[in-house]
C-alpha cells in the first residue's frame, strides 16, 4: 500500500490545470428550440438526460454564481448528477478513492480535475485543502458536497478561504455518529441526515447491506449470514431496515441497544433483545456500524472465535492501527475481508459493504429525489449566509420535491 504525505498524495487523473485555473460558473443561455431542457451540459453524453425531477428542480430555482467540489465514489449516478449540476454552477473537481472502478467514468467528467488521494482516508483531507485553495482564486462561493462519514474536525479546519459558504453532507447508511463523536461544525454545514425524506432511504439502503454482506461471506469465507447468528448493536431506523433485511435472508437476529423504547421496538418486529455481553458471545457476526468494537479490547475478548464483524472501515489502513484495540493484530487482507488475531482468537472484519443512499444502484428512482435534495442544500449555501452549525432544508421545501418527484415518477407505474 503507498503510504505518501497528504499533500503529495492528491493525484490529477488525465486531467489539466491546478486549483482556480478551471473557468467560472457558467453563463445561463437561451433553450434552442425545440430543446425543452435548455442547453446541454458541458460534460459529454451520448445518452438522453436522466434525473428529470432534478433538471426541473435547477431550472426552476438557479443558483448564482457557485464552485462546487465534490468528494466520494464516482459512481454511474454521481456523474449523472454532476452532468446536470454543470450546466448550473462550475463543478471546480471530484475527489474520488482508488475502489472506484472510473476509468469509463471519468470520460464522463469532461475537463474536470478528477483527483485520487494514495490512502482513502485522506480524501477529506485531499477535498478541504484543494477547496480552500480554491476560494482564495476566485470571488465565487465555493460549497463542499461528501458523505458524512468523510469529515472530521481537522480536515473542516482546511476551509478558511474567505469564498467557502460550507458544506453539505448527505447521509449515510448509519442513521447518526457515536454520542460525542464529532465537534460542533466551524462552518455552516446542509446535511440530509435526519431529514423528512430519509425514512424513504432506509429499507433499500438495509437491503443493499445485507446483500453486500452475503456476497462478501460467501466470497471470501464460503459462509453464510442466512444461517449465521447476527448481532446488531443499535436499533435506530436505519438499523431497523437492515435487521429486517438479514432476517430476510435467514439470519437469527439479536439485537442491543440502550435505549429501552427501542429494545421494545426490537422484540416487536421480531428479533431478540440482549444485553451487550450475551449478544457479542452469541453472534457469529456483528454489525459495528461506528467501528467501537475493534477500539475495545474488554469486547473483542468476549467474540467467538472465527467472528466477522461489519463495519464501515478497514483495520489494515495506514493510520488504522491508531485506532484498533491494544493485541488487535492484521494478518492479511483481501478483497474488502481483513484477517485478524485478538489473543488466541481469529477475527474476519468486511469493509467497505455499508451503502451510501447516493447511490443510484441502492435507492433506484429515488435517486432524482436525493439528488434535488443535495442541490436545494448547495442552493441554499450560495444564495445566503448561514451560521456555524448543522442546517437542513424545511418541511415545506422536503415536500415540494417530493411533490415533483411523485408528479413525474408515479404516473409511469
Amino acid at each position: 500500500m503507498i503510504q505518501s504525505p497528504t499533500e503529495h498524495a492528491a493525484l490529477y487523473v488525465g486531467r489539466p490545470g491546478h486549483p482556480g485555473d478551471a473557468p467560472m460558473a457558467r453563463q445561463p443561455s437561451a433553450p434552442a428550440e425545440g430543446t425543452p431542457d435548455g442547453p446541454a451540459a458541458p460534460f459529454p453524453s451520448a445518452a438522453p438526460p436522466r434525473l428529470p425531477v432534478l433538471r426541473d428542480v435547477v431550472r426552476r430555482w438557479p443558483v448564482p454564481e457557485t464552485r462546487l467540489v465534490l468528494a466520494g465514489e464516482l459512481g454511474a449516478g454521481t456523474v449523472e448528477y454532476l452532468r446536470v449540476l454543470s450546466g448550473a454552477l462550475d463543478v471546480a473537481a471530484v475527489v474520488t478513492g482508488r475502489w472506484t472502478s472510473a476509468a469509463a467514468r471519468w470520460e464522463g467528467l469532461g475537463d474536470t480535475p478528477v483527483l485520487v488521494p494514495d490512502r482513502p482516508e485522506d480524501m477529506g483531507r485531499t477535498a478541504a485543502e484543494y477547496a480552500g485553495r480554491v476560494s482564495r482564486r476566485t470571488p465565487a462561493g465555493v460549497v463542499l458536497q461528501a458523505p458524512s462519514g468523510l469529515w472530521d474536525a481537522a480536515d473542516e479546519a482546511l476551509l478558511d478561504g474567505p469564498a467557502v459558504r460550507g458544506l453539505v453532507k448527505s447521509a449515510e447508511w448509519k442513521e447518526t455518529a457515536p454520542p460525542g463523536a464529532a465537534s460542533p461544525p466551524r462552518l455552516p454545514v446542509f446535511t440530509t441526515v435526519g431529514s423528512p425524506l430519509e425514512p424513504l432511504l432506509q429499507e433499500p439502503a438495509g437491503q443493499a447491506l445485507a446483500q453486500g454482506l452475503e456476497a462478501a461471506l460467501r466470497q471470501g469465507l464460503n459462509r453464510s449470514a442466512g444461517d449465521a447468528a447476527v448481532g446488531i448493536l443499535a436499533f435506530g431506523t436505519g438499523d431497523a431496515a437492515v435487521a429486517a433485511a438479514l432476517r430476510g435472508v435467514g439470519a437469527r437476529v439479536g439485537v442491543h441497544d440502550a435505549d429501552p423504547i427501542r429494545r421494545c421496538a426490537a422484540v416487536l418486529a421480531g428479533h431478540r433483545a440482549m444485553d451487550r455481553q450475551e449478544l457479542l458471545q452469541w453472534a457469529d457476526i456483528l454489525v459495528d456500524p461506528h467501528g467501537e468494537l475493534l477500539r475495545d479490547a474488554d469486547a473483542l475478548a468476549l467474540l467467538r472465535d472465527g467472528a466477522v464483524v461489519l463495519t464501515d472501515g478497514s483495520p489494515a489502513g495506514p493510520s488504522a492501527p491508531d485506532r484498533l484495540a491494544a493485541g488487535l493484530t492484521v494478518v492479511e487482507e483481501q478483497d474488502g475481508i481483513a484477517v485478524c488475531r485478538f489473543k488466541d482468537n481469529g477475527l474476519y472484519v468486511v469493509a467497505g459493504a455499508a451503502p451510501r443512499h447516493v447511490d443510484e444502484q441502492i435507492v433506484g428512482r429515488l435517486h432524482d429525489l436525493l439528488c434535488c435534495e443535495m442541490y436545494l442544500c448547495i442552493r441554499e449555501l450560495a444564495t445566503r449566509r448561514y451560521r456555524p452549525g448543522a442546517h437542513r432544508l424545511s418541511v415545506e421545501q422536503c415536500e415540494e420535491i417530493a411533490w415533483m418527484w411523485c408528479r413525474t415518477y408515479g404516473r409511469s407505474q
